[in-house]
This record gives C-alpha cells, sequence and structure tokens, in this order.
C-alpha cells in the first residue's frame, strides 16, 4: 500500500475512533484526548484530560473536529490527514 493510501486509512480510522469518542460524552463541549499508539495498525489509547501535544502523539479530541451546519460537532477528516502526515 503506497503512502497515501496508507494516510487516508489512518485518518479514516481516525475519525471513526473520535466519532465513538463523541458518541460516548453527555455535555456540550468536547473532552479528552487520544494518544496513537501504532499509527500503521491504527491503535489508539484514550486520555481523559490532555491537550494536544504532537511530540508524544497526543491529540485533544476538539483539535480533531468541527461544528456542522446543524452545530453538531463531528470529526474532520482534514484535520485527521493533518495527522497522519506525522506518521506516512
Amino acid at each position: 500500500m503506497e503512502r497515501q493510501e496508507q494516510a487516508t486509512e489512518f485518518a479514516r480510522a481516525l475519525c471513526r475512533y473520535v466519532a465513538q469518542e463523541l458518541r460516548d460524552q453527555d455535555g456540550e463541549y468536547v473532552r479528552g484526548a487520544v494518544k496513537v499508539a501504532d499509527a500503521r495498525n491504527h491503535l489508539f489509547m484514550p486520555l481523559p484530560h490532555q491537550g494536544t501535544d504532537e511530540s508524544v502523539d497526543i491529540y485533544a479530541l476538539a483539535d480533531l473536529c468541527h461544528v456542522d451546519d446543524d452545530m453538531q460537532t463531528v470529526p474532520d477528516l482534514n484535520r485527521a490527514l493533518g495527522v497522519a502526515r506525522n506518521y506516512f
């Protein structure tokens, strides 16, 4: 698989993970973060209260989302692709 395909697959997996984390939240504000444990195998770890720190592969959920036209917070594929560029 070429690098671009790997990056796209990683970004989609990250978006699915973020979407699941958003479903598990009950408030109006996005909380938590995700640590990329293994980018090639799409393994992520939840972190309860952490800001983005790219040097240790941690990304705040809020930084991986945008607000859509229906005012819902949803994963942002372009932001996830930006994260993917760090690995592929």
